[in-house]
């Protein structure tokens, strides 16, 4: 398959095709492509509504106060296994933006041949790298040493290896020459794309809570906030892999086999017991009601939240143990089905759900 372009191939000769023929000939992947980005009419008119919602979320770390946060840290209002808690949350955190910005820009953007799911996934990966400029922002805030936080994972064990299981998880796609029209470098993408969901949607969640834990105590609270604007983008990016995985699904069902699905299954249920592992490394016996216990409850719980919005069956069928939550959330981290309800509209530079 060409990436792009594929109307352009050799000398010009009159094509009879209509507009509408070559929309209709679109796909996520493998699809035609003149390379010319016409989004309008749309074949993939959801991707156009992410879109739409992701640019209304405009924000900067700037906009935050990090004033409080700096004199909690720095008057030991925090104890240190609250301290411990934040550093290593935010350690993988910081780690993991810089980690998707690469993998959506380098192995997954150029496999795409839908215009509209393209300038989607563009639109992520301007969030991926705000996400990394404001942890930044919040490092620099709270007077913390650089090395400390990322560095973290060449003095922590439980840190480097996972983020050498995530690197090695999307490394099959950056094979040289890896491209998609196979059957099974077709596989391989879904695949990417699941672990692409795994990465937004289950391996930032640990640390999320951390903040959240922290903020609804009243600590911390710039930091809370900062994780809140994070994590409205990070839900529109669940829902456009979701999207994504479902719409391939239709339009190449021979990849969909049993083998394939049982697979995925084992790569959620592996990603959760690693996410259980990270953040119980990161809370020790517990924090201001963040147990051991109610951590590995909560990541089953988004953990089924993910395998059943791409069509698979749920594995632990806990519930929420921290409804609060919904409270800071406005309910977006717990939506089933994120491609079938609506996002909820956000007003530029505000918290406003």
């Amino acid at each position: 398959m060409t990436i792009g372009n594929d109307l352009f191939q050799g000398e010009f000769k009159e094509n009879p095709m209509s507009n509408a023929e070559i929309i209709n000939q679109r796909r996520i992947i493998n699809g035609l492509d003149d390379g010319l980005m016409q989004a309008s009419p749309l074949k993939h008119p959801w991707a156009r509504d992410i879109f739409k919602k992701m640019q209304k979320n405009n924000w900067v770390a700037e906009e935050i106060q990090f004033q409080r946060d700096y004199e909690q840290w720095s008057n030991n209002e925090l104890s240190e296994t609250e301290k411990r808690a934040f550093e290593r949350a935010l350690a993988f955190a910081s780690n993991l933006d810089g980690l998707l910005t690469k993998t959506l820009s380098e192995l997954i953007k150029p496999n795409i041949t839908s215009p509209e799911v393209c300038l989607a996934l563009s639109r992520q990966i301007y969030e991926e790298a705000l996400h990394v400029d404001s942890y930044s922002c919040m490092i620099e805030a709270l007077g913390f040493d650089a090395e400390q936080i990322y560095g973290m994972y060449r003095r922590d064990q439980t840190l480097f290896y996972k983020n050498k299981t995530v690197l090695a998880s999307v490394a099959k796609l950056g094979k040289p020459g890896f491209k998609t029209g196979t059957l099974e470098n077709d596989k391989l993408f879904l695949e990417g794309c699941v672990t692409n969901l795994i990465f937004e949607g289950i391996f930032f969640y640990s640390a999320f809570l951390i903040f959240y834990v922290l903020g609804r105590h009243n600590k911390m609270p710039g930091s809370r906030e900062m994780i809140q604007f994070i994590n409205r983008d990070e839900d529109l990016h669940v829902a456009l892999f979701v999207n994504i995985i479902n719409t391939i699904k239709e339009e190449q069902p021979e990849l969909w086999t049993e083998e394939v699905q049982q697979s995925f299954v084992q790569n959620i249920k592996n990603a959760i017991d690693m996410e259980v592992e990270w953040g119980l490394s990161c809370i020790g016996e517990g924090i201001l009601g963040l147990t051991p216990v109610n951590l590995k409850q909560y990541l089953q719980f988004i953990g089924d939240l993910r395998l059943s919005a791409i069509g698979l069956p749920r594995v632990w069928k806990t519930t929420n143990p921290f409804p609060w939550l919904d409270e800071m959330t406005q309910g977006n981290m717990i939506e089933v089905n994120f491609f079938e309800g609506k996002v909820r509209e956000y007003q530029t530079g505000t918290l406003e759900w």
